[in-house]
């Protein structure tokens, strides 16, 4: 009788830890696609970059920026436009797309180099200056400005080194 209560004791130990290596196993697996799935997410922007963006219809760059500590509110509600900033991580993936709103600007092809138009109240330019919001991300690499065409034709209009854009916004990290 007594080795059957220790056989008995044993085998139940054997289950009990049989059940908690199960359970363990069945953690870890499922711990692996969660981690896969957070390290594949962009981290969460720090605020935001307001950007002073200038040049034309060939070619923008970052003039100037300022860092702000609120979040970013986002691109303007139901602006559409065939003009972007993209945020790009090193890898090239992109952290964020922002349209850029150039209504106020001549930026057809035959508008290039000519002098100002007035029209009333209202100048219209050539030459491009404005204020773009941006999320700041620490991975960014860098901002590419970009044009894309009716045809679908999309125009590199120049990039900055995120580097750039901190030493700009004095954003010393």
């Amino acid at each position: 009788m007594n080795i059957s209560r220790i056989l008995l004791g044993a085998a139940a130990i054997m289950v009990v830890a049989a059940l908690a290596l199960q359970a363990r196993s069945d953690r870890t697996a499922s711990a692996a696609p969660d981690a896969a799935a957070a390290a594949a997410t962009p981290a969460a922007p720090a605020g935001h970059y307001v950007l002073v963006v200038e040049g034309d219809r060939d070619g923008l760059d970052v003039t100037f920026a300022r860092t702000k500590q609120a979040p970013w509110a986002g691109a303007p509600k139901g602006l559409v436009s065939s003009w972007r900033l993209a945020v790009l991580a090193a890898d090239g993936s992109t952290l964020a797309d922002v349209p850029l709103d150039v209504r106020r600007f001549a930026t057809d092809a035959a508008s290039q180099g000519k002098p100002v138009t007035v029209r009333g109240c209202v100048v219209v330019d050539s030459r491009i200056g404005m204020l773009v919001s941006v999320p700041r991300f620490a991975n960014a690499a860098r901002y590419r400005f970009t044009r894309t065409s009716e045809r679908g034709v999309e125009t590199n209009l120049g990039e900055v080194l995120a580097s750039q854009v901190r030493e700009l916004a004095e954003d010393l990290r």
